[in-house]
């Protein structure tokens, strides 16, 4: 991580500087210029020695510094016996994070007995394949009692429908398990589409899940419950005052909900995380959605990881595995971590396309066999890689991707289509792009599309509004209900043109172009602000420069995720093994402090 002059951004440099002439040491300046870059990669900590080349000698003479401390009293910086070097604010996050999860997996209970978990996970599992759901039950089994759990799992491993199964447990046994008898119950996700998303998703389990119920079945009206819980962003849940940069729930004023669930939890940064956290409750009961092998939040941290990381995949411990016993075949595993038993992952997947399963998976291990496959089109069917070099190569695919979907386009920007159909027109197709400037970006890529559809339909190339233009949000308007990463469609109906958006139960609701937040056109979007969506056909354009910072291994699988049927992979063969070859590592002590006694 020892950056070069070169690598480092005005503000790593200002800030060694100002630090550098406050403090009186050249040493700290430089130390904070490289913890400073550091976190702007989303590291939480700086190893001064093995990242930053310090000798030991600059090491000890920093520890000496007055502006540097042991974390145990505020200092500007920790630094611990590792030589760690942290910023007081992230070395404050991560430990207090880490001292709430572990209290909280200290505070289980066991509530219910071995009978009623395996007669209530029959029920709730009837007609399923227990071989195909066995973590599921397992987890089913395993949340009652817990204060924090995470089901963890890849697209299509069926963490929806497990976490409904799980609530549906949860409200019929709440006193047992220590919560109201009606207990209230929150969804969120970081951002408004994965919130909208979530909300869609329960909504479909839950209708499924009823039907496949008997009639006289006690769970029915407990499903019937979460009929009108309607999914939030983060920050809405605990009430973002943007005013004073602060939230109304926090530990002097608890979120008044009992069971709280996150959805893309590893989108969820190191801060995010502790503030949630410090709002609980503490009978009340966090359960975290996730995929740990995504992106990490664009924020300092990987959270989700290091939680997942910090406990053997599915280790249970011996009382836990003796009381599933009757439920499924569960191994006692020697694992000491406070987590074990309350983090589950997911292995089966229920996805359909069988291509874009054995893609993920082997994205995950970074298997460089399937890539040799992918460059030599043997999956060419549901995912085909076109070689895409320069600006030339990006017109040529821009073109070829819009000639492809001539009706697609026709549907959309022609005719007199409903708000309702033309947002859900627009999750069909997406092109998802690593960077967001430059040739290889989600600009130009816009531009390009624009380009072409003003030909075929006859708008003006240099107008920003016309009608089918898809936009995304790109700031929070609290005010208006309109989150980073809403997706919008303009739709002149005959009365002025508006902007809709998908709104709640299902309802499209409009804005003036003039009323809306930040946005832009979203033909193309990154790959990042992609996180929480699903789309039948995704292209992925990555810029070819195999050295590129931003290529990543799960740069690349979260796009693929993104897809529903049909991937293009826009790359040189150079890029898209380095992406590959390239898993990120974030620094953080997290995982360590999770497993300290």
């Amino acid at each position: 991580m020892n950056a070069r002059v070169d690598e480092l951004r005005d503000i790593d440099q200002a800030l060694g500087r100002w630090v550098a002439t406050r403090s009186g040491s050249d040493l700290l300046g430089r130390a904070a210029t490289q913890v400073n870059h550091g976190e702007g990669q989303g590291h939480v900590r700086c190893a001064l020695d093995a990242d930053a080349g310090f000798t030991r000698e600059e090491i000890d003479a920093l520890r000496a510094h007055d502006w540097v401390g042991k974390g145990d009293a505020f200092k500007p910086f920790v630094l611990d016996a590792d030589a760690h070097l942290y910023t007081w604010r992230n070395w404050r996050n991560e430990t207090r994070l880490a001292q709430m999860l572990r209290e909280r997996a200290a505070g289980r209970a066991c509530p219910l007995d071995a009978q009623t978990l395996a007669a209530d996970v029959a029920e709730l599992f009837a007609g399923s394949d227990a071989a195909a759901t066995h973590w599921q039950r397992i987890a089913v089994a395993a949340a009652p009692g817990a204060r924090v759990f995470v089901l963890a799992g890849g697209p299509g491993t069926g963490k929806t429908t497990t976490v409904l199964r799980m609530l549906a447990m949860l409200l019929r046994h709440a006193s047992a398990c220590g919560l109201p008898t009606q207990p209230s119950i929150a969804l969120a996700a970081p951002t408004g589409k994965a919130a909208q998303r979530l909300s869609e998703s329960v909504a479909s389990s839950r209708a499924a899940l009823a039907a496949g119920l008997a009639a006289d079945s006690e769970f029915a009206p407990i499903l019937a419950r979460l009929v009108q819980v309607q999914a939030q962003t983060l920050h809405r849940l605990l009430a973002y005052q943007p005013w004073s940069e602060s939230f109304a729930f926090g530990p002097e004023s608890a979120l008044p909900a009992d069971v709280v669930v996150v959805d893309e939890a590893s989108m969820i940064d190191l801060a995010m995380l502790r503030r949630l956290l410090e709002a609980l409750r503490p009978q009340a009961m966090l359960i975290l959605l996730g995929d740990p092998a995504q992106l990490y939040a664009i924020e300092a941290g990987s959270v989700l990881g290091d939680m997942v990381g910090s406990v053997s995949e599915n280790a249970m411990p011996k009382g836990l595995a003796q009381r599933l016993q009757k439920i499924a075949k569960v191994e006692a595993s020697a694992d000491t971590s406070p987590l074990a038993g309350q983090i589950v992952t997911l292995t089966h997947t229920w996805r359909a396309n069988a291509r874009l399963r054995d893609a993920l998976d082997a994205l995950r291990r970074g298997d460089e066999t399937w890539l040799d496959g992918v460059l030599t089109g043997a999956n060419a069917d549901e995912l085909r890689w076109h070689a895409c070099k320069d600006a030339a190569n990006v017109r040529e695919r821009v073109r070829a991707w819009v000639d492809a979907r001539a009706q697609w386009f026709d549907n959309l920007m022609q005719g007199d289509i409903a708000p309702v159909d033309a947002l859900r027109h627009l999750r069909n197709a997406q092109i998802l792009c690593a960077l967001r400037a430059g040739t290889f970006g989600a600009a130009k890529v816009n531009a390009l599309v624009e380009r072409l559809l003003a030909a075929r339909f006859g708008f003006a190339v240099n107008g920003d509004w016309h009608h089918g233009r898809p936009v995304i949000v790109i700031r929070n308007d609290y005010a208006r209900g309109l989150y980073n990463g809403d997706v919008g469609v303009a739709l002149d109906r005959g009365d002025g043109l508006r902007v809709w958006f998908d709104g709640p139960d299902g309802v499209a609701r409009s804005f003036s172009p003039r009323a809306l937040p930040a946005h832009e056109t979203a033909w193309a979007i990154t790959i990042h602000r992609s996180q929480g969506s699903e789309y039948d056909h995704v292209a992925v354009l990555l810029p070819p420069d195999a050295q590129h910072r931003i290529l990543s291994r799960e740069l690349v699988y979260t796009a693929v995720s993104r897809a529903r049927k049909h991937v293009q992979l826009w790359a040189s063969a150079d890029s898209l093994r380095a992406a590959v070859a390239q898993p990120v590592m974030r620094r953080s002590g997290l995982r360590e402090q999770l497993n300290t006694v």
